[in-house]
């Protein structure tokens, strides 16, 4: 076969331009400065924060975007609790009808095992007749916390049978989304403890969010100068240094203000007020850290994407 041969390009003799032109194997790139959104952007529209609000995880949103987003999710919470409430009905009745299946097979073999021949029953106990002569027939009183307790594990135990038996059943069957018999379906314990809840979607995983949660954030922004995107440059309003990607901020819940680390460390952390405007800080969240997307392979998280292709397909 030839250096040129069908997917054949990992091969030494093939040059740099070669295995580009042919564009197979494994593709990586750098990530450039315009794939981030900037640390001031709403995480929803990717654009500069109107009217900002900051989740607890440090979320930049316009306050029209997160309101949007919240009852859209709350109407689809809607949808799916009435769903939710549905299959949790059909649960509740799958278990019940579960546990009178497995208290039928009980009493089943109960009464099988009675009927053969010498069968012995621990559900009760015998007491001899105290005032009737010698020879007098004992009387058997029936104790009903034992019957109870051992109906109890007994059912428990047929249950576990019965579930066992089916899974057994259904282990030569392969799941099958279009036939209802073979659908994989969650069970019902895990139905029952379901909860519904707006979320955060830029975080991964989703957290939990709400409008009572948001803070409501104030930029200090430099009526002047404007960034490479054209939107105003946002300050420190204590040190007056600009806040980009690269500087890590922090928003002060009691006021808002975005202050840069440094204030933050030296001026707020000791005097436990605003280094801008003297507000008390909270004593339970004083700051939120907010999220940034870095410029640098040093600084950023999946900066560098990858590709892979087969060479020379047909």
């Amino acid at each position: 076969m030839t250096r040129h041969g069908r997917n054949n390009t990992s091969r030494g003799d093939f040059t740099y331009a070669e295995r580009q032109m042919a564009k197979g194997g494994t593709q990586k790139a750098l990530l450039g400065r315009d794939s981030f959104k900037d640390f001031d952007a709403c995480s929803l529209c990717l654009r500069h924060a109107r009217d900002p609000r900051c989740c607890s995880e440090g979320h930049i949103y316009c306050q029209e975007c997160i309101v949007t987003s919240l009852l859209a999710q709350k109407k689809d919470i809607k949808r799916q609790q009435l769903l939710l409430d549905r299959m949790r009905a059909e649960s509740e009745a799958e278990m019940a009808a579960s546990r009178a299946a497995a208290r039928e097979r009980v009493l089943k073999e109960f009464e099988t095992a009675q009927t053969s021949l010498g069968s012995k029953t621990t559900a009760g106990k015998v007491v001899a007749a105290t005032d009737g002569p010698r020879g007098t027939k004992r009387t058997f009183e029936l104790d009903e916390d034992e019957v109870e307790k051992l109906m109890k594990e007994a059912t428990e135990e047929a249950m576990g049978r019965t579930a066992r038996e089916m899974a057994e059943a259904r282990k030569a069957k392969l799941p099958n989304y279009w036939l209802p018999s073979l659908t994989p379906s969650s069970t019902p314990e895990t139905v029952i403890d379901v909860k519904l809840q707006t979320l955060c979607q830029a975080s991964k995983p989703p957290h939990p969010v709400s409008l009572k949660t948001l803070t409501t954030v104030k930029f200090t922004e430099d009526p002047v100068e404007k960034n490479a995107s054209g939107n105003p440059v946002v300050l420190c309003p204590s040190c007056r240094k600009t806040i980009t990607n690269n500087v890590q901020a922090h928003v002060l819940k009691a006021c808002g203000d975005v202050l840069c680390n440094t204030c933050v460390d030296t001026l707020c952390r000791t005097d436990k007020v605003c280094a801008h405007c003297t507000t008390k800080v909270d004593k339970k969240q004083p700051y939120i850290k907010l999220q940034r997307e870095g410029t640098g392979y040093a600084a950023g998280k999946g900066v560098e994407v990858s590709k892979f292709d087969v060479a020379f397909q047909a």
